[in-house]
């Protein structure tokens, strides 16, 4: 077939007449689908559903193409492969020079993509037909894993599919409701997320109410047994089909029973050779049910001996030591140099720390352990963070104490260094003289006790309290308080409004803040516990004042979307008698830079009349917002998030 017969219209024409156009490419940025991906779907297609757009080339019998580059240059490869036989035409639109341009930028700018949502449907009625999970990713240049991601996609509950092709949520939240077959489940949670939630909430954190109470395969027992004998003992596992490979978090464990239960029993088998010798063994599954810091807050020590080293090892440890100091070294020297090679930095730190372990290791082998001190002392395990077994040897409970003394002075009047025993002992056990359950009944009697004696002191019970929540107000954070169970909690007012410090409210509550800290008992700008002393000797006004300044700051009532409601706030505001017109008014930073120049118009239509709105149309943005706050200032104008709604009233029985 030659080529230099054709002008224009569309026709088939040989790969080997055609090359990609310099002089017509509207994309600079190669698509994001992968060439081999392009190709292998053209191949399985049988050829190219979408003709190639070409213009006259500069040579005889040449053609450029314009749009379609990527599916040239796939149909390129498929020949490299031979796939495509050199004398199989490729479909072309042929189209003027002049046209060339302008046929690259309407490809490329006028084709509207597909919603992910219908591939996934699409993909799903593909398999209904009959098609396998192959087939269709060779048709479509995708790997089977990212068409089984898609079928799950599409068979997720369809309110969200909708949710999720009317932007309510991401593509990531989407797939993290996939982690269930459940569409019940799925709604369910879908419908206790407000709308707030729903646009920021993890996917994991979904993830995880969807799968109840199971845990994540990067649990401390999960790794320490391993999944395949957690899966082997008959544990259900389910796997997040779009997590990336090694991820343990995305598989979540149904039976943490099971898992339990094969922990102890690798523990029992590994107890077996640890405990080899000595005169117990303590095991626990975590270092929680260990105790703090490992075994050290509840037991003592008996210490190991070091012999001496053998001519080998003092030569491994001597060149190790040597290695680490160079390592050490250059480091240092990379840390404080101009160059950012954090690579070659982790090398050498992954390099020390394992020449580190080696010299450990080589220094505990030398470790003897006298028999007197074996015969009395135990080991205790627990499993690390990491899954792995931390052993500790030597330990010495309690009620072993004597008899380690006993030991240790036998130990001593033998005149043998080689046997003496060096120990720290536990403290020693005092049996408490309340149980747990009767400090818990006795102590309740006397909190109920305090409680009917200040109910009948009102004026202690005003100084306690405020005493209290002017300490937590004004007073360091870790202040214990005197023996309330009342606090204060407010909303952090400037993360929310930039402009806020700058407001009337603010700094009237700031001089307030400062009026009670030159007022109260103080240490360095702190409340101090003296506070209860001094609000007992005070008088019930000044007592009042400032309950109300610590009460102010507990104030809430932030919204993050529109409502037509009365909202709590709204019913203080209208008990206190607020005028919002007394403390705010419309600025550029409070309010009109950040809505349109029409909404702009608007407000001061509403706040200022017609006329004085006028000329803000001829007017660039910053212009307009001056003009606005000179026009509403003093008119006592709010927007309609600001203003107090009256609360409904209630009805009449």
């Amino acid at each position: 077939m030659t080529a230099n017969v054709h002008t224009t219209g569309r026709t088939e024409i040989l790969p080997k007449h055609l090359i990609l156009s310099g002089r017509y490419q509207a994309r600079k940025k190669p698509g994001q689908q992968p060439l081999a991906e392009l190709a292998e779907s053209i191949a399985a297609q049988g050829g190219l559903l979408q003709n190639l757009v070409v213009v006259k080339g500069k040579k005889r019998g040449e053609y450029e193409v314009v749009a379609g580059g990527r599916r040239l240059a796939a149909i390129q490869l498929l020949m490299t492969d031979g796939r495509w036989p050199e004398d199989q035409p490729v479909p072309v639109l042929i189209v003027p020079g002049t046209r060339g341009l302008e046929a690259s930028l309407t490809e490329n700018t006028m084709r509207e993509d597909m919603h992910p949502a219908d591939e996934f449907e699409a993909f799903a009625a593909l398999i209904d037909q009959g098609s396998t999970i192959e087939d269709v990713a060779a048709r479509f240049g995708k790997r089977p894993n990212y068409v089984r991601g898609r079928m799950k996609l599409a068979h997720i509950a369809p309110e969200l599919l909708q949710a999720y092709r009317d932007d309510e949520m991401s593509l990531s939240v989407l797939m993290a409701f996939a982690i269930t077959d459940d569409q019940d489940r799925q709604r369910e949670q879908w419908a206790r997320m407000d709308r707030w939630d729903r646009k920021t909430a993890h996917p994991s954190s979904i993830r995880q109410c969807l799968m109840d109470e199971a845990w994540s395969a990067d649990h401390t027992l999960a790794k320490y047994v391993g999944l395949d004998a957690y899966e082997a003992g008959g544990g259900r596992v389910t796997r997040d089909l779009f997590a990336a490979d090694g991820d343990l978090r995305s598989i979540y464990l149904h039976d943490p029973e099971i898992l339990k239960g094969l922990a102890a029993d690798k523990m029992q088998a590994d107890l077996a050779q640890l405990g080899e010798g000595w005169a117990w063994v303590e095991a626990a599954l975590s270092f929680d049910e260990a105790g703090w810091n490992g075994y050290s807050n509840k037991y003592g020590r008996v210490y190991a001996q070091s012999r001496k080293l053998t001519k080998s090892e003092a030569a491994q440890v001597k060149a190790l030591t040597k290695r680490i100091d160079a390592l050490d070294h250059d480091m240092d020297v990379l840390a404080d140099s101009d160059e950012d090679d954090e690579d070659a930095w982790d090398q050498m730190n992954e390099e020390l720390e394992a020449l580190k372990a080696q010299r450990a290791a080589l220094n505990d082998a030398a470790k003897v352990w006298p028999d007197e001190a074996k015969k009395i002392a135990g080991v205790g395990v627990y499993i690390d963070q990491d899954g792995e077994l931390n052993v500790t040897y030597g330990l010495i409970r309690p009620e072993d104490r004597h008899a380690v003394q006993a030991a240790a002075q036998a130990a001593a009047g033998a005149g043998d260094d080689a046997t003496a025993l060096r120990t720290s002992l536990p403290a020693p056990t005092t049996r408490p003289a309340y149980s747990e359950r009767l400090m818990r009944q006795l102590t309740a009697n006397k909190v109920g006790a305090v409680a009917a004696d200040l109910a009948g002191k009102p004026a202690v019970a005003l100084a306690v309290l405020v005493a209290q929540l002017a300490q937590e107000k004004l007073g360091p954070g870790w202040a214990q308080g005197f023996g309330l169970g009342v606090s204060l909690r407010g909303e952090a007012l400037d993360a929310h409004a930039p402009d806020y410090a700058e407001s009337k409210a603010a700094k009237v509550m700031d001089d307030m803040r400062q009026h009670w800290l030159d007022v109260l008992p103080t240490d360095e700008g702190q409340v101090t516990p003296d506070i209860l002393p001094w609000a007992l000797a005070q008088d019930q006004q000044t007592l009042v004042d400032l309950l109300a300044f610590c009460i102010a700051g507990t104030v809430q009532g932030i919204q993050h979307h529109e409502t037509d409601q009365a909202t709590p706030l709204d019913v203080l505001a209208a008990t206190a008698g607020t005028d919002i017109v007394q403390w705010w008014e419309p600025t550029g930073p409070s309010f009109l830079q950040h809505v349109s120049k029409g909404m702009i118009a608007q407000v001061v239509t509403e706040g200022a009349g017609a006329d004085a709105a006028l000329p803000l149309a001829a007017m660039k943005k910053g212009a307009a917002v001056d003009a606005a706050t000179q026009a509403l200032a003093g008119k006592h104008w709010v927007p309609q998030p600001m203003r107090i709604k009256p609360p409904v009233p209630a009805l009449e029985a």
